[in-house]
């Protein structure tokens, strides 16, 4: 034993220097031992933090100007592997999708294993699809790390984004020579920002589907001498058959048929990748961070749905230190946004009153680039705008920003044409979907193809049983044209268990949760519409008489039935002669032309309406005719116990404020 802990003092020697201060030659061994292996343990943990850092590096000077150091950097220090899955995720909530059809593997090892192993037979094309911000870009750069890590790399590599306007000139370029092209792996990423796939200025003819099959056909027609080609795109652009494999145009070599491209999905974090993700990022023993990571794991747990999204893991922090409970996308990028331009604000700005302006007006001019780059990006095809123009909004806007604080902010960001956009598509998406909920004009223009968030967005504020109704032209009667603005309306009549929800008691004849609730009166319904709102902080209200019989009819999308959605009453609702003399379910017949249901039978439907004669009273721009005399209120669409001519869209009666039956009911309408 003595020679043993001679060895280990003569092996570190520094271990004397404990004996010196008079510690045994057993323990002073012992603590040598124990100072060495954490002095070993802090200079690997060095090299591999140098090792990462030069292989950072390097992979930025390769990608440039794509992505830079801090990109790369990002992609790489809390990458959880990437998963892929044979079947589109939405699928898996479908009951009749057993998980065991669902095939999930780790993408990059598989790519480098299989799909790049010139000993296995392989697709040649791929796409890899996700949503916004489940880390598409974060795989390809992954991707392209891992693979030229390799100790053997027989081919050469790319990464290309389809953000670059030159990326044709680029493919063309890489192509020309064919035995380099055969040598070379293509990583193409974010497919959905390539400017092909917008409708042009002058209509072509083809639809969002078509587009995007010619636009696939031409990327793989210049692709087709290239060793592998991986394309990663936004779920949404890609058209029906979503299991499918598309077949290509291009012939393959081995007389076996034509190429097909394979598609794969980014699989949702799971929670063990979660879990792994905030032990990265929070450390496993690290206890200073412990509060913090048990906050991150409770909005997880609140919000699964939201925070699959490696984006938005990306930056719980905020959520954390903003201690506020999230129930949709976008309370979470309401406040991720107040937080990014708060850090601006707090390393720009030492006083408070300043700091609070500059805050106001960096969220405006924000606003304004988002506005600015929906309008220009219909000529321009470009998500993006020049430095120049970005600058320029501040002096039209009155904003009191500085050059460098407007284009250095954390919301935007320089791409590879030295233009500047959002950081995230999302985020401009954000700010377009708060502009259509503040403007109904705005909304009544807005294209929501190419921008699936705006409509996400939108749709969780509403609420998913609301539809906006585009304004337009309403033809009351031969004298009497009315120009109704844009508003939402529910595509249901309120039920008996929405109703006892708000109010403590169902006063209805004909009893059934989901059945519309009756024995109301219009009195009644304004009681039930100011508790509704003082409980959700809404503006619901009831629906003018016009706004009824244009969203009744179809709106902008009207094909001119003569009941809410058809000719044929038995298929939209329920009436005299089919409703077994009871009301029934809302949303059991078809929908109208905008999606809404039973505007023709089931009950008569309380406006807000004041009685006029005719449709004299109605004002000309749709709004509520207020005007009429007494308590007299308008009903509209027919009801179980009335027969077709009554259903009709233009049927209408009208009653007492006070009144109420066991066939008179109501809808909401919403202001924002």
């Amino acid at each position: 034993m003595d020679k043993i802990i001679e060895s280990i003092l003569e092996l570190i020697p520094f271990g004397y220097l404990f004996e010196l201060i008079g510690l045994s030659k057993e323990l002073s061994a012992g603590l040598s031992v124990l100072v060495a292996a954490i002095l070993l343990y802090i200079i690997g943990i060095f090299i591999k933090k140098l090792q990462t850092y030069i292989k950072n590096k390097n992979t930025a000077a390769d990608l440039n100007p794509y992505f830079s150091y801090l990109n790369v950097k990002k992609s790489t220090e809390l990458f959880i592997q990437t998963r892929g899955q044979n079947h589109s995720p939405t699928s898996e909530e479908e009951p009749r999708k057993s998980t065991r059809f669902i095939v999930k593997e780790k993408l990059i090892p598989w790519f480098l294993k299989s799909a790049f192993n010139e000993k296995q037979e392989s697709d040649k094309y791929y796409l890899i699809l996700a949503d916004s911000g489940m880390g598409k870009t974060t795989f390809m750069i992954n991707l392209y790390i891992r693979y030229i890590s390799k100790f053997c790399q027989k081919y050469t590599i790319k990464l290309i984004p389809f953000g670059d306007e030159r990326i044709i000139g680029k493919l063309k370029e890489l192509g020309k020579n064919q035995d380099q092209a055969k040598n070379t792996i293509l990583l193409l990423d974010a497919f959905d920002e390539y400017k092909g796939l917008l409708p042009p200025d002058e209509p072509d003819g083809l639809d969002d589907d078509e587009r995007f099959r010619k636009q696939i056909d031409e990327i793989v027609k210049l692709t087709r001498d290239f060793r592998e080609v991986v394309i990663t795109s936004r779920t949404q652009y890609f058209p029906g058959q979503e299991n499918e494999p598309y077949e290509l145009k291009i012939r393959r070599f081995d007389d076996q048929g034509f190429h097909t491209l394979a598609k794969l999905y980014l699989s949702p974090f799971d929670s063990n990748e979660i879990r792994k993700y905030l032990n990265k990022k929070y450390g496993v023993l690290k206890f200073w961070n412990n509060k913090k990571k048990q906050l991150a794991k409770r909005i997880v747990e609140a919000s699964p749905k939201l925070m699959v999204r490696p984006m938005l893991l990306a930056y719980i922090d905020y959520l954390v230190d903003s201690k506020e409970k999230f129930e949709t996308t976008y309370q979470i990028y309401e406040t991720l946004i107040e937080k990014w331009i708060e850090r601006e604000a707090k390393k720009r700005k030492n006083e408070s009153t300043t700091r609070n302006k500059f805050k106001k007006d960096l969220y405006e001019f924000s606003m304004q680039i988002s506005l600015t780059i929906y309008k220009n990006q219909k000529s321009t095809k470009e998500l993006s705008i020049d430095k120049q123009t970005a600058t320029a909004l501040c002096n039209t806007e009155n904003l009191n920003l500085k050059d460098y604080e407007v284009t250095g902010q954390s919301l935007l960001t320089r791409d590879a044409n030295h233009n500047w956009k959002f950081a995230h598509k999302s985020i401009l998406e954000f700010f377009l979907a708060k502009q259509c909920l503040a403007n109904s004009d705005f909304l009544d223009e807005f294209e929501f193809s190419g921008m699936d968030m705006v409509e996400t967005f939108h749709q969780e504020v509403i609420g998913k049983d609301f539809v906006f109704v585009k304004g337009g032209m309403l033809n009351l009667n031969d004298k009497k044209v009315i120009n109704i603005p844009g508003f939402y309306i529910c595509k249901y009549q309120v039920t008996q268990k929405q109703w006892q929800e708000i109010m403590g008691k169902d006063p209805s004849n004909f009893k059934g949760e989901n059945n519309p609730v009756e024995n109301v009166s219009w009195n009644d319904v304004q009681g039930y519409i100011k508790k509704i709102n003082a409980k959700t902080g809404n503006f619901f209200r009831l629906p003018s008489e016009a706004e009824w019989e244009y969203a009744a009819r179809g709106g902008n999308r009207s094909k001119g039935f003569e009941f809410a959605g058809s000719n044929n009453l038995d298929e939209v609702g329920w009436c005299k002669e089919n409703s077994n003399n009871s009301t029934h379910p809302v949303g059991q017949k078809i929908p109208n032309e905008l999606g809404i249901y039973d505007m023709s039978g089931n009950v008569w439907e309380w406006c807000q309406d004041k009685w006029s004669d005719g449709y004299d009273g109605i004002p000309k721009d749709g709004r509520t005719n207020e005007t009429g005399k007494g308590s007299i209120r308008f009903n509209r669409g027919g009801s179980w116990d009335y027969g077709a001519d009554d259903c009709r869209v233009a049927g209408r009666i009208s009653d007492d404020a006070g009144s109420s039956g066991d066939d008179m009911g109501f809808r909401l309408a919403l202001s924002l």
